[in-house]
């Protein structure tokens, strides 16, 4: 199941974002005892980490939630472009969320390929089936319309049996080397929040949600359940 949710900016779409996870945290933890939550790198979640963090839109069950990343750029954790960086600068600084459950990709293992290898074992440590992973996991829409690290040229989207892939972005992006959940992983999420916002997105997501264009990854974004796509009104003039 495929729902849109339209928001004037992206103000309003991440506080809507921020209440729909924590809704589901809570409703989740009342039959479960732990809650899965894959981030996304990118602009656009940067003020849901934000809301998050200040816990201005409920508070957090820290203790129960474990944290992963559906992709990675391979630079140092330091490097302003990695994602893991961002999470931890606007969502982790100062919150009490305990170490053992922060699960980032490790991009200190030479080659790539040795990153990827550990960071499925870390998966596959959770969840016995890629196709029964997260929670939730967040994703957003490149203007070339990839999302996580999967962008239209990567070959063989659904095909491989990998858990977590190497994959070099096309030349017109900055970091070539990324590491990437699968799609199968990602879409072994019970339910999936894409954030989209900004007019320079506004043809990949057409491409998306109207055209249903096969060479784009966004997409083939199908977890278990539903997912949940939070756009502005840049990303979307019109229902």
């Amino acid at each position: 199941m495929t729902r849109i949710h339209r928001f004037a900016d992206l103000e309003p779409l991440s506080r809507a974002a921020a209440r729909a996870l924590l809704e589901d945290m809570q409703s989740r933890l009342a039959v479960q005892d732990r809650y899965t939550l894959a981030l996304a790198g990118g602009g656009t979640p940067q003020r849901l980490y934000e809301l998050l963090a200040t816990e201005a839109e409920g508070p957090l069950p820290w203790e129960q939630l474990h944290l992963f990343w559906g992709d990675e750029r391979y630079v140092p954790p330091t490097d302003p472009r990695s994602n893991h960086r961002l999470v931890q600068r606007t969502l982790l600084s100062d919150a009490p969320c305990p170490a053992a459950h922060v699960h980032p990709i490790p991009t200190d293992r030479t080659p790539p390929a040795a990153a990827a290898a550990a960071y499925e074992h870390t998966l596959r440590r959770f969840f016995a089936d890629r196709g029964a992973t997260f929670d939730t996991v967040l994703l957003g829409l490149g203007a070339d319309a990839h999302t996580a690290s999967l962008f239209p040229e990567t070959p063989a989207l659904g095909q491989s049996d990998d858990w977590v892939r190497v994959v070099e972005a096309p030349p017109r992006h900055e970091v070539s080397p990324r590491i990437t959940c699968a799609l199968p992983v990602l879409n072994g999420a019970r339910r999936a929040l894409v954030l989209v916002a900004g007019a320079h997105k506004r043809e990949a997501l057409r491409a998306v949600l109207d055209d249903q264009d096969p060479s784009c990854p966004g997409t083939h974004i199908a977890p278990r359940t539903r997912a949940d796509w939070y756009v502005d009104h840049a990303a979307r003039p019109t229902a």
